[in-house]
């Protein structure tokens, strides 16, 4: 069995166990019930009007720290591999379709324009929702590989391209008695993907590292946006499972986990990092 593989059993396998040994707590008792339940759940999209986008190569152009500032954010623009050439309609379009999708897939309400908003403010639990900034960052990301042959450490060191996808959500609450607000958070990196080892040859004492490169390419970033979109419209579902979660928790009971919410296996994963993150409530 390749190591691959046998990472990805060991993973299918941890994901059971860890399932399993958390399906008897009252969250995931919960976490069911929000889910076997119906939810009169009613959201309202507002898509972004752009994508800000900086390059932070700037070991690439000459005589940066020389220009202004207009001038050196110009030259980064122009010498980006991969900003520059990023439409915004076509992202921003693959990014909200992709999000509008998985949130009609999970069984959730969705509506965009202003047709319904009256129909909206009649909804005890109808929620705006504004992708209130996109942000891509394109850098350098610095990989690193080391392995001893006996006494020595032999060190390989690359800088991959990579971009990070930056999303900031707007939650407010319309319908019912009281108004709420959250900020919501997520980031991803996109990068080259390389896979490489060192290979020793004992008879002639020769090391040399054998690598091979997956670049990130200009043509794969629509297709991020797509999956990104689905990604959050995920966590956007998974963030109104766990408040559900912890306000029908017993008194000075806390959570113990945080719930995802898989609706291809229809089963519930603890997570940590998969989420978003809540900047500000009020």
């Amino acid at each position: 069995m390749s190591f691959i593989n046998m990472y990805r059993t060991l993973t299918y396998f941890l994901i059971i166990f860890v399932t399993v040994v958390t399906a008897c707590t009252p969250e995931y008792k919960l976490a069911k019930e929000f889910r076997e339940t119906p939810r009169e759940l009613y959201f309202h999209v507002t898509p972004p009007a752009t994508v800000y986008k900086y390059n932070h190569k700037g070991e690439l152009v000459e005589d940066l720290n020389q220009l202004n500032q207009a001038e050196q954010d110009s030259a980064l623009y122009y010498s980006s591999g991969f900003i520059q050439y990023i439409n915004d309609s076509v992202f921003l379009e693959n990014y909200v379709n992709g999000f509008l999708d998985e949130l009609r897939s999970l069984k959730l309400d969705v509506f965009i324009g202003h047709e319904a908003d009256s129909f909206l403010l009649s909804k005890a639990q109808s929620y705006e929702i504004t992708i209130a900034q996109v942000q891509l960052d394109e850098y350098f990301y610095p990989y690193e590989d080391q392995e001893y042959y006996y006494d020595t450490l032999f060190y390989k060191k690359f800088d991959l391209d990579a971009v990070d996808f930056s999303i900031w959500l707007e939650l407010s609450k319309l319908g019912g008695s009281g108004n709420s607000k959250a900020i919501l958070y997520s980031t991803h990196m996109a990068s080259d993907n390389l896979e490489g080892e060192f290979v020793i040859d004992p008879f002639r004492q020769d090391v040399k590292y054998s690598y091979t490169v997956d670049s990130l390419k200009v043509e794969d970033i629509p297709d991020i946006a797509s999956f990104l979109g689905k990604v959050h419209a995920s966590y956007l579902y998974d963030f109104f499972l766990n408040q559900y979660v912890a306000f029908h928790l017993p008194k000075g009971y806390q959570p113990q986990f945080y719930y995802h919410y898989n609706r291809f296996r229809n089963s519930f994963i603890p997570v940590e990092e998969e989420r978003f993150e809540l900047l500000d409530s009020y």
